[in-house]
């Protein structure tokens, strides 16, 4: 049997996965391929190429629809921790955001996404704080997921974004976190599951329970992730 893993991660999930496979490549003796992208797309390339390993992606219903077409092995899927929702700048903070009602003034541009993990975020904090017209008027800007909705920051497309606080771990040249008040908080979790056509089922369960190790877990915190 072939000693490699073939994983799938949405892109602003992979960093730390990344850097454990580098960990685990190295304590296995074995060889860790990724593919990288938005979560639909990849679930979309699962489909049609009935191949790969792990699958990683930002948010449990994403596994869930994976879970739906038949896509991952269902007593495999791990939380490997949660994000929690901010708000993210540009560094610098050049329109000296300080909370949530700095966003519903005149003139500033927000964006969101509408796909991927952050699908509903925006709307989450905002109801939470009676602020959803307000903000809404704002709304200048949408992208296709994570990495497209930091693109929106990087290019100064927008003032403001709704993310996670690991967007700040992995982008911290070019952004700052705004935080949100506890009781509106949004998190959502990790989550890895091994792929139903995995030919190497034990060794994709082994990387698994890798990531889901006090040694994985911590390089998942480094950047930004929460342990319950």
């Amino acid at each position: 049997m072939d000693d490699r893993l073939h994983v799938y991660s949405s892109g602003a999930t992979a960093p730390p996965l990344q850097k454990i496979a580098k960990e685990f490549q190295a304590r296995f003796k074995t060889k860790v391929d990724f593919t990288i992208g938005k979560a639909t797309d990849l679930i979309s390339q699962i489909t049609k190429t009935k191949e790969g390993d792990v699958l990683s992606c930002g948010a449990e219903y994403i596994l869930d629809d994976a879970a739906e077409k038949g896509l991952i092995v269902r007593n495999t899927t791990r939380s490997v921790g949660y994000r929690r929702s901010v708000i993210l700048v540009q560094k610098g903070n050049p329109k000296k955001i300080a909370s949530l009602g700095d966003l519903t003034k005149d003139g500033m541009r927000i964006g969101i996404a509408t796909e991927g993990c952050l699908v509903g975020v925006w709307d989450d904090v905002c109801s939470k704080a009676g602020l959803t017209d307000n903000i809404r008027r704002n709304i200048a800007a949408f992208a296709d997921g994570c990495g497209a909705v930091m693109a929106l920051i990087h290019k100064d497309k927008v003032d403001a974004i709704f993310g996670w606080n690991a967007f700040g771990r992995i982008w911290p040249k070019t952004s700052e976190i705004i935080e949100i008040p506890d009781e509106l908080q949004v998190y959502r979790s990790t989550g890895v599951a091994v792929i139903e056509y995995s030919k190497n089922k034990e060794l994709a369960r082994r990387f698994v329970d890798f990531l889901t190790s006090r040694e994985g877990r911590k390089a998942y915190s480094d950047y930004g992730w929460i342990h319950t």
